[in-house]
């Protein structure tokens, strides 16, 4: 393709343009004007083949994502603009809406799925084939996504799902743990990423309860390393699944079986606890009785969803932490789009920037939610096959991701 495309530079008829643009530029000194017909050699598509990699860089940023991925593809050049090594133009990039991953591994073993663009409102065929279809732990901040088997905590996948970039980590620590959490924060200012695996195994039984033990082990990418600052007895708290950072902080969900409401927990990452009696007693509570479904990170700002029970109902809202340390309420669901949802599954829920997707695993629709506009609204899935996804195996299927399409970060 570079063969080709030199000899395209040396071919008479760009000789003949570039002589028509030489004259267009006398014409425009000697009167000050433009002739018509150079104005339409200004504008020719192949003028654009002469543009220094950085401005057609900046030039292709103005587009939405879906067309820049495409013109990827156009040759071997713009490949490389649009997966440079050396971003400087991406990072301008014209703000991009957040979208949703949502897995189908019906006849296939890669990681593939369909991806769902909450700014053009469209769907469309996604997937690395790098990547085996039994990573189902997921998290991801600004455009990284971090994927991890939850029956194996020996080992976890970080990239940009854009790119196609994918870096394997060796995660240390317990490789089976009972429960696996993952976090990941990307930081805009040093342009490093932090990624936090919780693991939590029982190790005795006492009385009718387990013991728990929790591990925490953190990667900073700017020296390449693991650390593991607290590993200690939770007695009989149990750690759950959701685990999100915000501003510096891990927030994690305990648990006990003799108390109805769970403590979120939070673990400077800073400055790691002491002991987990220190993490309790500054823990903080939900208001009421709570079911948690998903703990988000959207712009900084801590948000929680999750079912309140006030039996014989159960309404499903959203939460926002504010600075006192107290909950606030965004809004709460629709009872008709929650009786839809929850016909098939329990609830999951992701979010990036304002928006918030709760989806299950068998149901083709999902449910959007912005926190800026306070809008709930329904997306349906062209692809009607996974509607009988029903009978299919359990194991086969999890919730999905969302993430920011962004093509100046990598792992």
């Amino acid at each position: 393709m570079e063969q080709s495309l030199k000899k395209t530079r040396t071919m008479p008829r760009d000789r003949e343009l570039w002589k028509k643009m030489r004259t267009m530029r006398r014409n425009r000194n000697r009167d000050g004007k433009e002739e018509e017909k150079d104005k339409g050699i200004l504008l020719s598509g192949d003028t654009i083949l002469f543009l220094p990699d950085e401005l057609l860089q900046k030039v292709l940023s103005f587009l939405p994502f879906v067309n820049i991925i495409r013109l990827g593809i156009v040759c071997k050049r713009w490949y490389e603009v649009v997966h440079s090594s050396a971003p400087s133009s991406w990072a301008m990039m014209a703000p991009q809406k957040t979208l949703f991953f949502k897995p189908c591994f019906d006849g296939c073993t890669t990681f593939s799925g369909h991806l769902y663009d909450s700014g053009l409102l469209q769907w469309y065929n996604f997937g690395s084939p790098r990547l085996e279809k039994s990573l189902r732990c997921t998290s991801s901040s600004c455009g990284l996504v971090c994927l991890m088997n939850p029956s194996d905590g020996s080992r976890l996948f970080v990239g940009n799902p854009i790119k196609r970039d994918w870096k394997l980590l060796q995660v240390p620590g317990h490789s089976t743990p009972n429960f696996n959490a993952l976090a990941l924060s990307f930081d805009r200012c040093t342009r490093g990423y932090t990624v936090v695996v919780a693991k939590c195994i029982h190790t005795q039984l006492l009385g009718k309860f387990l013991q728990w033990h929790l591990s925490v082990h953190i990667y900073q990418s700017t020296t390449k390393s693991w650390a593991t600052p607290f590993a200690q007895d939770l007695g009989h708290w149990q750690a759950g699944r959701y685990v999100v950072i915000c501003d510096g902080v891990l927030y994690h969900f305990i648990y006990h079986l003799d108390l109805k409401i769970p403590r979120l927990v939070a673990f400077d990452l800073a400055k790691p606890p002491s002991s987990i009696q220190s993490l309790i007693q500054e823990s903080i509570p939900t208001p009421c009785p709570f079911g948690c479904s998903g703990l988000l990170n959207l712009s900084n700002k801590l948000v929680m969803v999750g079912a309140v029970y006030d039996p014989p109902d159960e309404v499903w809202v959203i939460l926002e932490l504010k600075e006192d340390k107290t909950w606030r309420e965004v809004s709460q669901m629709p009872i008709s789009m929650q009786k839809k949802l929850r016909r098939s599954d329990s609830i999951n829920c992701c979010g990036a920037g304002d928006f918030i997707f709760m989806h299950t695993a068998l149901w083709p629709e999902i449910l959007t939610f912005d926190m800026g506009q306070k809008v709930w609204a329904w997306s349906s899935h062209p692809y009607t096959e996974q509607l009988h996804l029903c009978f299919k195996p359990r194991s086969q299927f999890y919730y999905g991701f969302c993430f920011e399409p962004r093509f100046d970060i990598s792992p």
